[in-house]
């Protein structure tokens, strides 16, 4: 039987996510891409697994390089990472000209001005193009929200 993915290959594993047995290559490559695999596949964890012990190196003009995550912080902060895609997707669909290196910039500006404000001062780093400072601002403004929300008292429903 070949693989329902790519239709040349053996298929040799089963698919939790198609719920049927695809090939190798097509695990490996479509795994979280086109499959929406479930976190406790064993293919899944396997190559996590792999990834953890065999990091691989990045070139050193990789912007914000020093700036470490640890692992469980997108797992434990999920929602406010997809609501913040959400922001600068919705930004970007309103200015058609937005490209990466804008985001990123305006993302590092983000993080310039936050760094600041653990160290006490108040200084936003605003990007001086445009289309960077409006995802600036969007950001900015989505991130502030969501923190009062954070912190107003809820009450339990009547």
């Amino acid at each position: 039987m070949s693989c329902p993915i790519c239709q040349k290959r053996k298929a040799g594993r089963f698919c939790p996510a198609k719920a049927e047995k695809i090939c190798a290559v097509c695990c490996g490559s479509e795994r979280e891409i086109t499959l929406d695999c479930p976190s406790d596949c064993g293919y899944l964890v396997s190559a996590h697994r792999y990834e953890d012990q065999h990091p691989r190196s990045l070139p050193a003009d990789t912007p914000l390089l020093d700036v470490r995550i640890p692992s469980d912080a997108i797992h434990a902060n999920g929602q406010l990472l997809s609501a913040i895609a959400f922001t600068i997707a919705k930004t970007c669909a309103s200015q058609p000209s937005a490209t990466d290196p804008d985001v990123l910039a305006a993302l590092r500006a983000l993080a310039e001005t936050y760094r600041t404000l653990l160290s006490g001062i108040v200084y936003e780093q605003l990007p001086a193009i445009p289309v960077q400072r409006e995802l600036y601002n969007a950001l900015s403004a989505f991130l502030t929200e969501a923190k009062q929300r954070s912190s107003q008292p809820t009450f339990p429903a009547v």
